[in-house]
């Protein structure tokens, strides 16, 4: 009786190690399409990536410096009088001389 409950124990144990087995190629088989997807994905990305640096938009891009926001676009020479630089599309952006009123001392 000892014998034959080894005997049966050892063939249970054999079948559970065969599904083991299975189960784990199918596994296997899941983790090698897994990584292949991974790269793919990887080598999209870096050809993404590749073309914004080539475009020089995306992620090369450096914002212009404080100065260059504030920059006015053009430098009225307007007053100079020269026929070259009268344009009527630059604006004159200085603030008005401020004045002071005075009132009459009663």
């Amino acid at each position: 009786m000892y014998r034959e409950s080894n005997l049966e124990s050892i063939k249970i144990l054999a079948n559970e190690v065969e599904t083991l087995k299975e189960e784990k190629d199918v596994v296997d088989g899941k983790l090698a399409r897994l990584r292949k997807s991974s790269k793919d994905l990887e080598d999209i990305i870096e050809s993404h990536r590749s073309d914004k640096v080539k475009e020089g938009v995306g992620y090369n891009v450096v914002p212009p410096s404080a100065a260059d926001l504030y920059r006015s676009p053009k430098k009225d020479l307007s007053w100079t009088g020269l026929p070259e630089f009268a344009d009527d599309t630059v604006t004159y952006y200085s603030r008005p001389s401020p004045t002071v009123e005075s009132t009459p001392h009663i």
